[in-house]
């Protein structure tokens, strides 16, 4: 579940904030890709990240764009993951977030693997 937060903001970072866009952007951009790193990296340490309420939005905002790109993809769907994972953005930011919307996920499951 964690690994889709990071794919889903490194996937909204790319779409929103392409090379060669004008400063604002680049740094923008580089902002939201090292928050992707940090995530990975605690995610991966401790199973647990902390973010600002200010971030929150944003990453609804990625998770929501990038589960609707994977449905379009793959033709499945992903309301319940999408669902389970903005819970978890709007306010669980530690890692019991993380595990008990992975086990929601497992118990119900999406209906298309990611």
């Amino acid at each position: 579940m964690a690994a889709v937060l990071v794919d889903a903001l490194r996937w909204f970072v790319a779409c929103n904030y392409p090379h060669g866009a004008d400063e604002c952007s680049i740094a923008a951009r580089e902002a939201l890709l090292g928050l992707a790193q940090r995530f990975e990296q605690e995610l991966s340490a401790s199973g647990q990240s902390a973010y600002s309420s200010r971030v929150r939005a944003f990453l609804c905002e990625a998770v929501n764009a990038y589960t609707r790109h994977l449905e379009e993809r793959d033709g499945g769907s992903y309301a319940h993951r999408r669902q389970v994972m903005i819970e978890v953005c709007r306010g669980l930011s530690a890692g019991e977030g993380f595990a008990a919307a992975e086990q929601r996920d497992a118990q119900t499951g999406p209906a298309s693997a990611s």
